[in-house]
């Protein structure tokens, strides 16, 4: 039995020690041919690397080196009004091949350090509306490159761009932008440096799908591979622009590519903050119309206080709009809200002129008509043919020396009487009080409806409802 328990164990044993010594040996195998093909790799390197000259472009005095891109957009905005810019981060990927750094096919792609990229030729390619542009370096630099067999170097670096955008605003905020971003070599004309999108122009620039603008709409984003003629011959001036100020003593023709950003403004936060408020205060302007024409303060202080309001909103518009020499589509419409706001003040002036002064109506408050009714029958009859106005039908007016106690008292005692009865019957609802108070106030024009105020709560809603009409249907036509 012992004798058995003993085989066991040593048979365990013996095959424990022969795994571990296989694992051993498959290790040493596995890091032998690692450290063999790292030897080779930099055999490789160094054989073409020995004579090479990072001065020298590739295909030098054989024609142009052609260089192929493709970017991928994380990231887009803000676009702002203000400096005229746009902001993106992106993936940058350029392509050329390099005949001197061809190897054996059975090597394979090598994927390899920066550093080894410092000591080649890399095309000098640049922004050329850019204002600044950054290489992303935390928490290392976002930079790599494959290098293939045939030559080819694949450069693909992560980057953010601020570049120039050139906006016309006069229909803003119905409005539609082309940003044009411009890459070109930055001293190699065409005869040196070819460029060219390595997907074709349709499907080189793409963006991640998380991607989402909040001012904007991006409706597309075409692409375009164009030869620029310094000498002011079949080029964008756009670009013809931007490239004259990179190579201002140059003459001849650059290898540029365009991308064409085409942004549709959303309209939702000027409706809510500018358009709905300025029809807000237009529409309440209105609201004098229905006043009557002798409350003479309160109609003003309505027109007033509405244009005071619409001066400290278009105040706040300036605040995040571009300062242009021109007017805007915003700008029209807060004008014509200005208009309304001023023709209504102006109706009611006329009101107050033309339908009183100019046919001799008498101006006369509530309570001056009040005072009149008040006024003691036992008075002298000489006392109500004078005018309106005057302190003798005015007893409130009179010299206090000349008003009897008594008479006070009366007149005291009766205004008491008065206003208890005109509150019991407005709070009784009787008809017959509210048939006395029409007479009155008929008698002594209070309360009167102006032809003018029935003919404007017509006409001012109207005007501007047929501004709207016009105003949209042209600005969303042309922004179509």
């Amino acid at each position: 039995m012992i004798v058995n328990i003993a085989k066991c164990i040593l048979f365990m044993f013996i095959t424990s020690s022969a795994q571990l010594f296989d694992n051993n040996t498959s290790e040493n195998d596995n890091s032998t041919v690692a450290s063999r093909r790292a030897r080779q790799i930099t055999t490789i390197l160094d054989g073409l690397l020995e004579n090479y000259d990072a001065h020298v472009r590739p295909n030098f005095g054989e024609g142009p080196t052609k260089i192929n891109f493709d970017i991928l957009v994380s990231s887009f905005g803000p676009i702002q009004d203000m400096d005229m810019s746009f902001t993106m981060n992106c993936y940058f990927r350029q392509r050329w091949r390099d005949e001197r750094l061809q190897f054996a096919e059975e090597v394979g792609v090598l994927s390899l350090s920066t550093r080894m990229l410092e000591r080649l030729w890399r095309p000098d390619t640049i922004f050329y509306n850019s204002k600044y542009s950054y290489l992303h370096t935390i928490p290392t630099s976002n930079r790599l490159w494959r290098l293939f067999p045939d030559g080819s170097i694949w450069y693909s670096s992560r980057i953010t761009v601020k570049a120039r955008c050139n906006m016309n605003l006069k229909n803003f905020p119905v409005d539609i932008q082309i940003c044009k971003f411009l890459i070109g070599s930055f001293a190699n004309p065409a005869s040196d440096i070819q460029y060219g999108w390595r997907l074709g122009n349709n499907a080189s620039v793409s963006f991640d799908t998380k991607v989402v603008l909040s001012q904007f709409d991006l409706i597309k984003y075409p692409q375009y591979d164009e030869s620029v003629d310094m000498n002011g011959q079949n080029h964008d001036e756009f670009s013809l622009y931007y490239i004259c100020n990179a190579t201002s003593d140059y003459t001849g023709s650059f290898s540029v590519l365009r991308v064409d950003f085409v942004l549709k403004r959303h309209m939702g936060y000027y409706i809510l903050q500018v358009y709905i408020p300025s029809s807000m205060l237009v529409m309440l302007s209105w609201v004098s119309f229905f006043i009557h024409r002798e409350a003479t303060a309160d109609r003003v202080n309505i027109g007033v206080m509405t244009f005071l309001s619409l001066a400290t909103l278009s105040f706040d518009i300036r605040n995040y709009t571009a300062a242009v020499s021109y007017l805007t589509a915003l700008d029209w419409f807060v004008i014509m809200a200005y208009g309304f706001l001023l023709a209504s003040l102006l109706q009611f002036a006329f009101v107050h002129y033309f339908t009183k002064f100019s046919y001799g109506e008498p101006l006369m408050s509530y309570h001056d008509s009040i005072d009149s009714v008040l006024i003691d029958e036992n008075d002298p009859p000489r006392n109500r043919n004078l005018p309106a106005r005057s302190s003798v039908y005015y007893p409130r007016y009179q010299n206090t020396l000349e008003k009897k106690p008594r008479r006070e008292r009366k007149q005291c005692s009766e205004s008491i009487r008065y206003y208890l009865a005109q509150f019991w019957f407005c709070v009784s609802g009787n008809d017959s009080h509210k048939r006395e108070l029409r007479k009155r106030a008929s008698r002594f024009g209070i309360n009167s409806r102006s032809r003018l105020d029935g003919f404007a709560r017509v006409a001012f809603p109207l005007s501007f409802a047929l501004f709207n009409i016009l105003y949209w249907c042209y600005f969303l036509q042309i922004q179509n």
